[in-house]
């Protein structure tokens, strides 16, 4: 399929949308000088957002930093993000195509996961790896502030655990870190940007993909309602969320949990009947 080329290649993203960005940059410390940057990029109207954003900030920023994106192909006919390639060469940005047959793998690799949570992992991994490979220190995900708000009701109804998706953050084998720069950004205004600037967004059909977007989707109706009768509420969210997106908060969450198992083993010991008995 040929890509869909937007009327202006290089749209300005809206003045909230950079703000919002902005502020997030300078309150988790995102982008910072010399790092070398690599945009998760599904072809979805977030990452294309962000895509935009990126480009705009590295031309006026007075911080000098490299943008590369990366797009995973997991070999599925209902999902196919080619059309990126020729988008990503006019608009002149380094970029990776990274084609892995992850539906075909899931047959015989998959333990007990679900194949949406078991795809999501494998893309990761693979973003990961071209980061090492490519030599790029951070690793740019578009998730939004209603992706936040959603994971975070979704983590403690269905979990039982306080945990959203955190705004910087080191990957597990410390060599890569992850930023979210549309944390503070709502979905709507992605959605706007997209829409108004033509940008040739690529849909996903996968049907692997469509239970947990079902949870999620009653979520956001719950959190939509909300925001109909108190208008604040995602601003609301947002502040009471900022605690959870520092990933030093966490540790000290698990020590509250197993200080709480240990006084639990305690009593139970105690309420045993001594050999004496």
């Amino acid at each position: 399929a040929a890509v869909r080329v937007p009327a202006v290649l290089f749209p300005t993203p809206p003045k909230k949308i950079m703000r919002a960005v902005g502020q997030a940059n300078l309150d988790w410390a995102m982008i910072q000088e010399g790092d070398r940057l690599l945009l998760g990029l599904s072809g979805g109207k977030d990452s294309l957002c962000l895509l935009h954003v990126l480009l705009a900030l590295q031309k006026r920023s007075p911080i000098s930093f490299t943008l590369a994106a990366a797009t995973v192909d997991p070999g599925t006919p209902s999902f196919d993000p080619s059309p990126l390639i020729p988008y990503m060469e006019r608009l002149g940005v380094t970029y990776h195509y990274l084609k892995e047959p992850i539906i075909d793998r899931a047959s015989s690799s998959m333990s007990g996961d679900s194949l949406c949570s078991f795809c999501a992992r494998m893309k990761r991994g693979m973003l990961y790896t071209c980061c090492r490979e490519k030599g790029y220190n951070k690793l740019v995900l578009a998730q939004h502030l209603d992706d936040l708000a959603e994971s975070f009701l979704m983590s403690a109804l269905h979990n039982g655990q306080l945990r959203t998706m955190k705004a910087h953050y080191e990957a597990e084998a410390g060599d890569v870190r992850v930023i979210r720069p549309l944390a503070y950004v709502r979905e709507s205004m992605t959605r706007d940007f997209s829409v108004s600037s033509g940008l040739p967004v690529i849909n996903e059909n996968c049907p692997a993909c469509f239970e947990e977007p079902k949870e999620r989707a009653r979520v956001k109706k719950l959190l939509s309602r909300e925001e109909a009768l108190y208008p604040n509420v995602f601003q609301n969210m947002k502040n009471a969320l900022m605690p959870l997106m520092d990933e030093s908060v966490y540790p000290a969450f698990g020590a509250v949990h197993e200080q709480l198992e240990q006084r639990k083993a305690e009593r139970q010991r105690e309420k045993r009947p001594s050999a004496a008995d």
